[in-house]
Parts: structure tokens; C-alpha cells; sequence
């Protein structure tokens, strides 16, 4: 590619498509661009979250927003990222009803009511507890939807012996309840964290558009 270009770079946890067109004027540019946009679209699919944007939780709180439904939260790896990144947007209040970091497993039953036989049977690191925190979370927090994250954020396996790396992400909608099960490997400990939270972004924003959650 000449005209327009293709940049790619990376970022934590996803990459961004830079396209460049040259013209004399605005619109010629834009004529040369959007076939291109288009094509990566197409070509990507539901991988992309939006162009022109300038986060996934920004696109998350606009699908909020249009969908008219609200949002509730719980974590347990993520230490309250997946809050903190969406409550940085202005006009949040309008679509997030809260949320609950539930490090310990007696929080999860206590707080979110995962029942214990669950967390016996399964231990905290598993789909069936993930399904059951983000039930949990959108019934204390009276939200449309809510999403959770548990995990193993490492430095070591946890007492099951789950690896590092291993995350389910849970979401509670009306329509039922569903789980994605993500492996980052063997990464640093924030990063990890950091990708359970696009992670369960990614989860929201496709629930949101109608794609499909795995």
C-alpha cells in the first residue's frame, strides 16, 4: 500500500489500524480511505470494536447507552479494574450501577451468593462460580446485565492448581448466562489483570451489538 497506508501498533491487549491517505483535498481523502476501512473491516469482523474511538469501555458505555440498559460488575482477579475503567468516562452514572471486588471465596458466597457448593465442588477459578458472581453482582445491583471476572493472576497456580493465566468471564443478561473461558499464559501479574478486563469489555460490547460471546 502507497496511498492510503497501513500502521499497525500494538498496545496492551489489542492492536491499532492507523490508515493514511494523501490528497489535495479533504474529501479526495476521504474517498481513498473509507474502501480500505471498509476492506479491514470486513476482513477482521468482530474483532473490530469500533473506528474513530478511543477505548473499548467508551464503546461499551455508548452501547449502554443505546440499548438503554445498565451495568453491574464483579471481580475478583481483576482487583476492580473492569470499574475503574469504565467509571473514568464522563456520563457513566447514567448506565453503571455498581460493583463488588470479591478477592476472598467467602465474599463470593456471602456478598454475591455463589453457593457454596459451587465454590466446593468447582473452587472459585471455574465457569460455574464465573456464572454465578455475574448473576450475583446484577441481582444486588438491580443492573439490565451484569459481568464478571475470576481468575488466576499469577505469580503462582492457585490451590487447585490452576494455572496462571486462566480467567472465565461471566455475563448475566436476561436472556440467560454466559462464560468465556480465556488463557493469557504465563505473563506479569498486571498485565494478566489487564487483559481479564478487555477481556470482559469485550464480553459486554459483544452482548451489546448482538455478536457472539466466545
Amino acid at each position: 500500500m502507497t496511498n492510503p497506508t497501513l500502521a499497525p501498533y500494538a498496545k496492551e491487549g489489542e492492536c491499532e489500524l492507523r490508515v493514511t491517505a494523501k490528497a489535495p483535498t479533504q474529501e479526495e481523502a476521504q474517498a481513498l480511505l473509507l474502501p480500505k476501512v471498509e476492506e479491514l473491516k470486513a476482513r477482521f469482523g468482530a474483532l473490530v470494536y469500533g473506528v474513530d474511538v478511543p477505548s473499548l469501555e467508551y464503546v461499551v458505555l455508548e452501547g449502554l447507552k443505546a440499548r438503554g440498559l445498565t451495568l453491574g460488575t464483579a471481580e475478583s482477579c481483576t482487583g476492580g479494574r473492569v470499574a475503574e475503567r469504565i467509571t473514568a468516562l464522563p456520563g457513566v452514572s447514567s448506565v453503571y450501577r455498581g460493583g463488588v471486588v470479591s478477592y476472598w471465596t467467602s465474599v463470593k458466597a456471602a456478598v454475591l451468593g455463589v453457593p457454596q457448593e459451587t465454590l466446593d465442588q468447582y473452587g472459585a477459578v471455574s465457569e460455574e462460580t464465573a456464572r454465578a458472581m455475574a448473576e450475583g453482582a446484577r441481582q444486588i445491583t438491580g443492573a439490565d446485565i451484569a459481568v464478571s471476572v475470576t481468575g488466576v493472576a499469577g505469580p503462582d497456580r492457585d490451590e487447585r492448581d490452576n494455572p496462571v493465566g486462566l480467567v472465565y468471564i461471566g455475563l448475566a443478561t436476561p436472556e440467560g448466562t454466559f462464560c468465556r473461558r480465556t488463557d493469557s499464559g504465563r505473563r506479569r501479574r498486571d498485565r494478566i489483570q489487564e487483559l481479564a478486563a478487555n477481556h470482559a469489555l469485550d464480553v459486554v460490547r459483544r452482548y451489546l451489538t448482538g455478536l457472539p460471546i466466545g
